[in-house]
């Protein structure tokens, strides 16, 4: 294994390692695909440039090889292992044997685990370019990839995922790994994050895998959270999917979407494709009736009934089911309130109350921002200005129907949300 190249002596690195195609595509004005495979709760996530070539970051925890196939992924000038969890690189074992592979590239923080400890044998053994993650730029045919600084000051392999800010023309993608708190905020005290079309939403939509500072800066008009259905962490959590709904014309899941691709064109515009075979009618041009345009930001919420006044500048849907038994999962029952307008909405001394009259008072000086929202929840916690707690020891949201409205301070109406059983 070669010795990874420390500092910025090589600022710019061309992969390559397939045919170019790049002139037959151009005709069709050929995007980049990219998908996040349907690997539960993990990452894999494979880009296709638009000359043909293809890159992977991370591979989930068990063998995706299968879906390699249906992809048309023969080879990979480009394999990232954002950091050495195994939910991450659990399947690079499988990459590495059957797939060539140029460049490897890691975090280079080890970790004791055996799934690490065989993977690195395993580069080891094989002819492939290591790097190690330091600033620099990569180049895939038109696609750059710019490896974001890792922080010095931690050696936790979450905070210490490859950050990957993918670039074609003005489509722009921010691809994060399981950072947390303190990777975000360095990047964002850095100015190393800026606007961008596509966001990972970062450790599977987790309440420490967000600020609004941080959303503030990278403003994505989609974001995909790449999770497992009915996973051990609750993830995504109702607050950081409340921050992601937001900002972003369209949040996807794989746990619900499956597999999804975003194709990004070289004028900034993308189109969606959810499944796991997208190029199986061709690669598709920037015009292609088969895929999705941008969904439109600001629809309406069903169910929501409006006072006047405020009414109409927010909404208010009830989570009301929790996973498992209501009375051991209070957290997992709560409302969402959103505002839609441009402006901060003051909702101090306001109450939101179920049918029975069983309320919540918010606290003096309570606010929502412009475009946010903000979360109730049943049980105990501490509230930060986003998160709020009833401190209720028992469910309150009735599953098989009920009402939620929200009281002004003087009493009046401003909304109301009727549900009933699915």
């Amino acid at each position: 294994m070669a010795h990874p190249i420390v500092g910025l002596l090589v600022a710019v690195l061309v992969v390559s390692g397939m045919p170019d195609v790049s002139h037959t595509l151009a005709a069709q004005e050929a995007p980049i695909g990219v998908t996040f495979l349907d690997v539960g709760q993990g990452d894999a996530i494979v880009i296709r440039a638009p000359d043909g070539r293809f890159a992977m970051i991370d591979a989930g925890r068990g063998s995706p090889l299968r879906q390699l196939t249906r992809l048309g992924v023969d080879q990979l000038a480009l394999l990232i292992a954002t950091h050495a969890h195994v939910d991450h690189i659990g399947g690079l074992d499988d990459v590495l044997t059957a797939r060539p592979v140029q460049t490897y590239l890691d975090n280079g923080t080890p970790h004791t685990t055996k799934t690490y400890l065989e993977l690195m044998a395993h580069v080891e053994r094989l002819d492939v370019r290591y790097l190690q993650a330091v600033p620099r730029r990569l180049l895939l045919g038109g696609v750059s990839l710019e490896i974001l600084p890792l922080p010095s000051h931690t050696k936790e392999q979450n905070d210490r995922s490859v950050g990957v800010v993918l670039r074609y023309g003005e489509f722009s993608a921010l691809l994060t790994g399981d950072s947390e708190h303190e990777e975000l905020d360095f990047w964002l005290d850095g100015g190393l994050v800026e606007d961008v079309t596509l966001l990972k939403a970062p450790h599977h939509g987790a309440s420490n895998g967000f600020t609004y500072a941080f959303l503030d800066a990278v403003e994505p008009e989609l974001v995909v959270i790449s999770v497992g259905e009915g996973n051990a962490y609750d993830h995504p959590r109702p607050d950081a999917l409340a921050a992601y709904t937001s900002y972003a014309d369209r949040v996807l899941r794989t746990d619900r979407d499956g597999t999804v691709t975003i194709f990004g064109y070289a004028d900034g515009r993308y189109s969606v494709v959810l499944g796991d075979n997208p190029y199986q009618e061709g690669i598709p041009a920037a015009s292609d009736p088969r895929t999705e345009a941008r969904a439109p930001a600001g629809s309406s919420t069903p169910g929501v009934t409006n006072a006047a006044g405020l009414g109409g500048l927010l909404s208010v849907t009830v989570h009301a089911d929790a996973r498992g038994d209501d009375a051991d999962n209070l957290n997992d029952e709560y409302v969402v309130i959103e505002n839609r307008s441009r402006t901060r909405l003051g909702i101090g001394l306001w109450r939101l109350c179920d049918l029975s009259s069983r309320c919540f008072r918010f606290p003096p000086g309570a606010s929502i921002a412009p475009s946010r929202s903000v979360v109730v929840y049943t049980g105990y916690g501490s509230t930060d200005g986003v998160s709020f707690f009833m401190n209720n020891g028992r469910p309150v949201w009735n599953n098989n129907g009920d009402e939620a409205t929200l009281f002004d301070s003087g009493g009046h109406v401003i909304v109301r949300y009727v549900y009933e059983e699915e």
